[in-house]
């Protein structure tokens, strides 16, 4: 394309302004109308561009906001099309150096204007960065690219790596989750960070580097935010039930950007959660380890010897510290050592009558590259969504986790229930040197099994998408992930108990003698599980359990049920004969 070139009939080219991973865009002159609009023409081609184009254009028109570059139409026929949009005389954030951090701030909170506008109308941008926030002279803000969904294919590469927005996605976009409007929040946050400290928070570079870095959660120290680092740290949180709304954002970075104090962020109240959301969140890391509002109680060595280690992880025993005598003042407790993985113990709490508060000691893995602290410390409470957690990390690095969880309006302070059962947990290890052990497990358990050998290079390499994927073991080798690399998704192996009839949900399989049942969203959002069984027995009570070995497939809907189904029969074939 030539300047003065005439698109449609209607609109000519001025001078080529901007050409980027998406396409190019030009200047030009409506004809009709005389005024000026900028036109965006992507680099594919296809016979779906027009269709895609219109998507963007349609997403796009529903953020009706002057924080936001407007679109017009689409133009143009085949791979010759056009996206006629606003022209806005600006450069990127990302080309306007080191910012200070009130000039950061008044940007921030224009761009965050236009997100909850975008939020309210159901609209997710999914790639808030620098070089999609463009700057007039005047300091006017706007966003541009909403409805770039429609383009996601075109930000993989062709080696499969996410090419130059992997720095500011969110902990959970970088772990395979779908982008939700708190993802847009953290991004926003991402791209302050990198506008007042000159780097995104997980550095730059290799994405695939960058990704580990998020997932891992090890992120840059601020160091030039100034005012704006309690806003920072807020729209960062790793959580994303923990961020602040793209509107509480806007007040948040008003205030920065007016000189006002800003006060003390502090994480929505808990909600009410179903009973099959707790199941999934007991499987999960609890979110106290880490958080920024956390606060830390580091224990002082007293000469009588602190236990500051784990030992063997497959013989740590979590039930050592569930003492139901303790909580009793809270309601009838009973100790369940029989529910969800290896690594964790429950006591219930009968407290009104009809559905009990689940207190859960939970053990979890040491981080590569975790510092390891001098004595053991103690982090949260922390709310989130039906549960209060605290957490205290040992010496070794690895962590004891206490969290109390109720679906619904709690009966009781779910603070103050972990807050007992934490102190009970300090005292135990302040009695011994190492974390008690547990009774030596039955021979067919999936104690002494690797959820990493049950999946093989050969099984990984019939996938592409999985073909480069490596393992990644949790704790005791009792839970191992796959992430392709660069790509949307990831495959987990998860050793888990339940009851019997609980687990039987989902489309019956069979393989290899073994019952498998398939479910959708069976293990939270944008999941499907293959329940693998493994072994029939009795808990203490005589009540039937089961092991089983979950296959977890997370991204988008179309084929993760048949990937999880797919890996789960190996997995079958593999597990021990009983």
């Amino acid at each position: 394309m030539r300047s003065d070139d005439v698109i449609a009939d209607r609109y000519r080219l001025v001078e080529l302004v901007g050409s980027g991973g998406m396409g190019v865009v030009w200047l030009a002159i409506d004809l009709h109308t005389h005024r000026e609009v900028a036109l965006k023409r992507p680099h594919t081609g296809g016979g779906s561009i027009r269709v895609d184009l219109e998507r963007e254009a349609d997403i796009a028109k529903k953020v009706a906001h002057p924080n936001a570059i407007a679109v017009y139409d689409v133009v143009g026929e085949g791979a010759d099309c056009w996206l006629v949009m606003e022209y806005f005389p600006s450069t990127s954030l990302a080309a306007r150096g080191i910012l200070p951090p009130q000039e950061a701030a008044a940007i921030g909170a224009q761009v965050a204007a236009a997100l909850e506008q975008a939020h309210a109308t159901d609209v997710v941008h999914r790639d808030i960065t620098p070089g999609n926030i463009l700057v007039a002279d005047d300091g006017t803000a706007k966003v541009t690219d909403f409805g770039i969904s429609a383009w996601r294919a075109a930000t993989i590469t062709t080696s499969g790596k996410i090419a130059g927005t992997a720095a500011y996605l969110s902990p959970e976009v970088a772990d395979g989750n779908g982008a939700k409007a708190p993802s847009d929040v953290f991004s926003l946050g991402a791209s302050l960070f990198a506008a007042v400290e000159g780097t995104p928070p997980y550095g730059s570079g290799d994405p695939d580097v960058i990704l580990t870095r998020i997932r891992e959660g090890r992120g840059e120290t601020m160091s030039k935010a100034g005012a704006l680092e309690p806003v920072l740290n807020a729209l960062l949180q790793r959580e994303r039930t923990d961020r602040p709304t793209a509107e509480q954002a806007r007040d948040l970075l008003e205030r920065v950007a007016e000189g006002e104090p800003v006060p003390v962020w502090a994480p929505p109240s808990p909600h009410k959660r179903s009973r099959k959301g707790l199941v999934v969140a007991l499987a999960a890391v609890v979110v106290v380890v880490g958080v920024v509002l956390a606060y830390l109680r580091p224990w002082e060595s007293d000469g009588d010897g602190v236990a500051s280690t784990l030992g063997d992880p497959r013989t740590a025993d979590p039930c050592a510290f569930a003492d139901p005598d303790v909580l009793g003042e809270f309601g009838a407790a009973a100790v369940d050592p029989n529910y969800g993985g290896l690594n964790r113990c429950d006591v219930l709490l009968d407290v009104d009558g009809e559905q009990d508060i689940d207190v859960l000691f939970q053990f979890d893995r040491a981080e590569s590259g975790t510092a390891r602290p001098a004595g053991v410390v103690r982090h949260g409470p922390e709310r989130d969504d039906g549960e209060c957690g605290i957490a205290l990390t040992l010496t070794d690095g690895n962590v004891l986790e206490v969290a109390a969880r109720f679906d619904g309006q709690p009966p009781a302070d779910l603070c103050e229930v972990a807050t007992v059962a934490a102190d009970h947990a300090e005292t135990v290890l302040r009695e011994h040197r190492e974390v008690p052990r547990r009774a030596a497990p039955d021979p067919r358990s999936l104690a002494d099994v690797d959820a990493c050998g049950l999946i093989t290079a050969a099984d990984l390499t019939a996938v592409p998408a999985y073909a480069d994927a490596t393992a990644d073991p949790g704790f005791a080798n009792w839970t191992c992930r796959w992430q392709p690399p660069g790509g949307d998704g990831s495959l987990q192996v998860i050793f888990d108990r339940n009851d019997p009839d609980d687990a039987r949900d989902g489309v019956r399989e069979e393989v290899g003698g073994r019952e498998i049942y398939v479910a959708d969203g069976g293990y939270g959002e944008d999941t499907c599980v293959a329940r693998v069984f493994h072994r029939a027995y009795q808990d203490e009570s005589g009540d039937p359990q089961v092991e089983l070995a979950l296959v977890v497939a997370t991204g988008p809907p179309e084929g993760r049920c048949e990937l999880a189904s797919r890996f789960a029969a190996p997995v079958a074939e593999r597990l021990p004969k009983l």
